[in-house]
């Protein structure tokens, strides 16, 4: 592909998705919350329920935790010509974060790592700032290749070789078979 006429690409998340990774935990913390209500009024009753509470508290924590970490990494919306990704639209925030390919440090989570899905985080050595996808995103493999295609080599070749080494591992040899 010529470098001159690459035009920009821009990437977005169906509408469910942009609800479920906006408000997903809002609604998954409510329902623990609700849950969570009458074991701590019968928790001096029956001391095992002290169990439930722990996990319900625990799953309360770690979705938050893991919805912020969402809320500071995840743009909606992504930019991607033949320099660079724009990175706009972040939850709950206007900021626009610009990532050179020739600056890209890691390459990680989801496809980059051999997964069938997952977040996929992109990080940027020199500004020390990571965005991160989901596949869920309109035309995701595109920009896969995008990335890929446009960074250094040595990230493009340690991605491929988790690729391969994941693939050999998974399939027995031949003589394993026997």
């Amino acid at each position: 592909m010529n470098e001159n006429i690459y035009e920009t690409q821009i990437f977005t998340y169906p509408i469910i998705f942009k609800l479920i990774y906006r408000f997903g935990n809002i609604a998954a913390t409510l329902l623990l919350i609700w849950y969570l209500i009458p074991v701590i009024f019968y928790v001096d009753q029956n001391k095992l329920l002290i169990i439930p509470l722990v996990i319900t508290l625990l799953l309360i924590y770690f979705l938050n935790k893991h919805f912020i970490m969402l809320y500071k990494i995840l743009p909606f919306k992504i930019e991607a010509d033949h320099e660079k990704m724009i990175c706009r639209n972040f939850i709950f925030s206007n900021k626009e974060i610009i990532i050179y390919y020739t600056d890209i440090q890691s390459l990680t989570g989801g496809i980059f790592e051999n997964k069938i899905s997952g977040l996929m985080k992109v990080c940027d050595g020199k500004n020390s700032v990571c965005v991160g996808f989901y596949q869920k995103m309109r035309n995701s493999n595109k920009l896969i290749t995008i990335v890929l295609s446009k960074v250094k080599r040595e990230i493009y070749d340690e991605v491929i070789n988790t690729l391969t080494a994941k693939k050999k591992k998974s399939k027995p040899s031949a003589e394993n078979s026997r």
